[in-house]
């Protein structure tokens, strides 16, 4: 019997960053009854200069990367997409941002690094907006060989109301400044919002109490519309949309929502909908009869046209954040209709907006999504790291009694801080590792930006009784020769191929020791593999100094992936029930191949990657040489959420892969990012081990578990129980015992078909057909108003299925049949977890009482719970109305 004991620790202060800004990757097409592309991606802004990207994946929303920001970089205050022109539909598509400054940004989502500053040369850029995308088939044919006519257009707007016309035109890293729209108003009209009516027009929201309308063809202003001052106050207008029939909505610092007419530029309707500014729209519906506002009251509010006068009218209201809104984007197509707002609070939240009345709403982890803790249970340490700090504490031990002068009001008990480091480099820290030293030496810690690794040696401080590790950099020479192991493939055989490479300028995307910590693994920014050998020599005397180095060469090891292939297009015939309009994909390219988790075995000689296609490459070491093994492991349905080692209770040597025998060590916990069956595959072989054959999934998923909404984030194994593996994600943690047979529930995922129709026979909780929450079970009336609290937001909000009542009680007879603990356990209690891991080693508690013989004793791991609660984070003075 194993008992856990638990530190539950809040003491990691990482800083959430607030939310400035939000796109998706495709125009929304409402009207369509298709399910969303595969190439479907939103990209959230946030204040420290980073972005995040996210997959939807039907409604599970998968993170995918971070683009990391920088020391003294602004906030992302405006994000578009752009597509370049492709014949067949395939153009690549590209992330472009502004920030407070007077340059414009275009990202290479393959690296996570710019890849073009365009200064505009004028006033700070205050918003942003791409010319409105058209499909290959809308396409005039007089307009095909003409570059300019192809290529999507980039307005942005200044602070000094200058409006100027960027050019895409070349592809990816190509940004160049065609003219600037005249300008008009005085110098207080700075730009706040922007928006394409069409291809040819341009409505800008400024801040003198105007809307002013361009011809970008002409370069002027072709229509003005005034708004009343607010107390002798200028109105700001910080959003402005177009309906489908071209008229204008806009909000603005009044707390109104005004609707314009699009044709005689005249005010149709206003509505004074929020207590505060109006900050953000959104426009839905297949004929446009969608608003959605929400501004500085928190409020989130839906409006749609109504009666015989067609006019419009506020639905519903409800209060989703718990402080400013800043950012909204909304996409349709088919089911799928969500709304992803953000704002000051740090927390993006997924709303229906199709269902904004009848569905809930899905909150998105506010802590990161890839680990930034890390321990060293055999010394009881544990690290973080976020932007351009790591910090190294050591967890005291548990105690048997309580103390009796124990201080409950001291917060600093119970841990203590070794060190404390800020990295000189600008770019934030992406990836960190620590290692222990042989014979106690101190540790090996390495760090990564996008634009740099460093090495550093943590030594023991010289001081009786002082508990600090001194950081000593450790350099990285220049030019160190790569040796990359390529297949030749006209002759099968395998030829060396080698270069110099500079390690510390080349930045990493992640680093990890071996558990020997004799290696390290680098995964470059471009997703290359690298296995530097580290020359370690600790001296018997403790007097003198450890030397560190790395050995040449740096392997480079080749996954060998097919190309990416594109799907043949199809064409597609409107309906008279529902219309097949076709969505012009796109693609992100090499960016599909990057490497998002890597494992290395407990023996150090297998390792294992991953990407965001689903591939899973494996390499064996043997006799120093690293190799990949053949037979690989079948490609995934979506990118792993999980890539873990069962540690292996010997350390034989490895077989090669292409024999039939299975290595101990060879056995890789998978869990997909879409489905989170667990799977266990032999990293030699390529097959399903025999537990994996033996309980099949998905009908031996637990049932609760295959509800469960936030993905996994991080896995270990119990070193002294190599059957038990904990997985936890942002709100929970699961214990899985592989020595045990699981009952088969005869579960089956969802499948959503076409017309929004779900077959009967899943766990509702995996996604949603909307993209947001479950269906409420009783749907808000007219004009009413819910406050929503995001803390108590469950993970068990949707309804369960299963096949039969029969299979549910064969699954019960089987757990009768295990006599102890059950094979698997969850809990819920946890909120924003930022790690569960182990901090120390095994002991025995003597325990004495009913059920306990005279010398037995209690196995204890202990493990460390790291949370970071939302009520603990500072924010800034929020809008207070007098009554909430």
């Amino acid at each position: 019997m194993t008992h856990v004991s638990l530190h539950r620790c809040r003491f990691v202060d990482y800083p959430p960053s607030s939310i400035t800004s939000i796109a998706f990757s495709h125009p929304s097409v409402p009207n369509s009854a298709l399910s969303p592309p595969k190439s479907l991606r939103v990209a959230i802004g946030r204040r420290d200069g980073s972005i995040e990207i996210w997959n939807p994946l039907s409604g599970k929303w998968h993170h995918e990367t971070t683009l990391q920001g920088g020391k003294d970089r602004f906030a992302i205050e405006g994000l578009a997409w752009i597509q370049d022109y492709d014949p067949t539909g395939r153009g690549q598509l590209r992330l472009i941002s502004i920030g407070s400054s007077s340059a414009v940004t275009e990202w290479d989502l393959t690296t996570g690094r710019p890849v073009k500053h365009l200064d505009c040369n004028g006033g700070v850029i205050w918003s942003i907006a791409a010319q409105p995308r058209r499909n290959v088939t809308d396409i005039p044919e007089e307009e095909k060989d003409d570059e300019d006519a192809l290529a999507q257009k980039i307005v942005v707007g200044t602070n000094d109301g200058t409006l100027k016309l960027l050019s895409t035109v070349g592809g990816k890293g190509q940004l160049t400044f065609l003219k600037n729209l005249t300008r008009v108003g005085n110098a207080k009209a700075r730009v706040m919002s922007l928006v394409w009516k069409d291809r040819n027009t341009v409505v800008a929201g400024m801040a003198d109490s105007t809307i002013r309308v361009w011809d970008i063809r002409s370069g002027r202003s072709i229509a003005r519309m005034s708004l009343t001052r607010d107390r002798g106050k200028e109105a700001l207008v910080w959003a402005v949309k177009v309906t489908k029939n071209g008229d204008i909505v806009s909000g603005d610092s009044r707390g109104e929502v005004c609707f314009w007419n699009g044709s005689n530029w005249t005010l149709k309707q206003r509505m004074k909908a929020h207590e505060a500014d109006c900050l953000t729209l959104e426009v839905g519906g297949p004929q446009g009869e969608t608003v959605i506002s929400a501004g500085a009251d928190m409020r989130t509010v839906l409006y749609k046209i109504t009666g015989k006068g067609r006019g419009w009218a506020e639905v519903a209201r409800r209060r989703f954040h718990k402080h400013d809104v800043v950012a909204m984007a909304a996409y349709e197509s088919g089911a799928f209709s969500v709304v992803v707002s953000g704002g000051v609070d740090m927390t993006p939240i997924i709303t229906p907006l199709r269902g904004f009345t009848t569905e809930n709403h899905r909150v998105l982890p506010l802590v990161p999504q890839t680990p930034i803790i890390a321990t060293v249970p055999e010394h009881r340490i544990l690290m973080s790291f976020w932007e351009r700090e790591v910090k190294i504490w050591r967890i005291e031990e548990l105690q048997e009694v309580m103390p009796a002068d124990l201080n409950l009001d001291d917060e600093t008990q119970g841990r203590k801080l070794l060190s404390r480091m800020i990295v000189s480099h600008e770019e934030h820290i992406t990836s960190a590792a620590i290692t222990p030293l042989p014979l106690n030496a101190g540790f090996l810690l390495a760090v990564a930006t996008s634009g740099g690794v460093k090495l550093f040696y943590l030594r023991n401080s010289k001081r009786p009784g002082s508990h600090v590790l001194r950081p000593q950099r450790i350099a990285i020479p220049n030019g160190i020769p790569l040796k990359s192991s390529v297949q030749d493939n006209s002759s099968g055989e395998d030829s060396d191929e080698e270069e110099d490479i500079d390690l510390a300028e080349e930045g990493a995307r992640h680093l990890q020791f071996t558990p020997d910590g004799k290696r390290l693994l680098v995964i470059t920014p471009d997703s290359r593999v690298l296995v530097a050998t580290l020359d370690i020599t600790i001296p018997a005397d403790r007097k003198e100094k450890p030397t560190f180095g790395i050995a040449s060469p740096i392997d480079e090891l080749d996954r060998e992936l097919p190309p990416i292939t594109a799907p043949t297009l199809k064409a597609f015939t409107p309906s008279k029930k529902k219309s097949r309009q076709r969505q012009d994909e796109g693609t992100h390219g090499t960016y599909l191949r990057t490497i998002t988790k890597a494992a290395f075995s407990s023996t150090s000689r297998l390792l294992a990657v991953g990407d965001l296609l689903g591939n899973i490459t494996t390499f064996v070491l043997s006799d120093g040489t690293w190799s990949r093994i053949t037979t690989s492991i079948p490609r995934l349905p979506a990118a792993p959420a999980i890539l873990s080692f069962r540690p292996a209770p010997t350390s034989p040597q490895i077989s090669s892969g292409d024999d039939d025998g299975e290595a101990p060590d060879a056995e890789l916990l998978i869990l997909p990012a879409d489905t989170h069956v667990i799977l266990l595959f032999s990293a030699t072989s390529g097959r399903l081990t025999p537990w994996s054959q033996e309980n099949p999934m998905p009908g031996c998923v637990p049932v609760d578990f295959a509800s469960v909404l936030d993905r996994a984030v991080g896995a270990f194994w119990e070193d002294s129980n190599p059957n038990r593996a904990w997985v936890y994600g942002a709100s929970w943690v699961w214990m899985f015992d592989f020595s045990r047979q699981w009952p088969n529930h005869g579960t089956k995922f969802d499948v959503v078909q076409s017309d929004g129709k779900r077959k009967r026979g899943a766990p509702v909780g995996i996604g949603s057909i909307s993209g947001a929450g479950a269906m409420m079970p009783t749907p808000m009336g007219p004009k009413t108003e819910h406050a929503t609290t995001t803390e108590d937001d469950t993970d068990f909000e949707d309804e369960i299925l299963s096949d039969s009542d029969e299979q549910m009680e064969e699954g019960k007879k089987v757990l009768r049949k295990q006599r102890g603990q059950k094979p698997f356990w969850g809990s819920f209690r946890y909120r924003s977890l930022l790690g569960f891991l182990p901090v120390g080693k095994r002991e025995v508690l003597e325990m004495a009482g009913e059920g306990w013989e005279e010398e037995r004793g209690l196995e204890a791991v202990e493990m460390v719970v790291v949370e970071r609660p939302v009520w603990d984070v500072g924010l800034p003075p929020r809008f207070y109305d007098g009554r909430s």
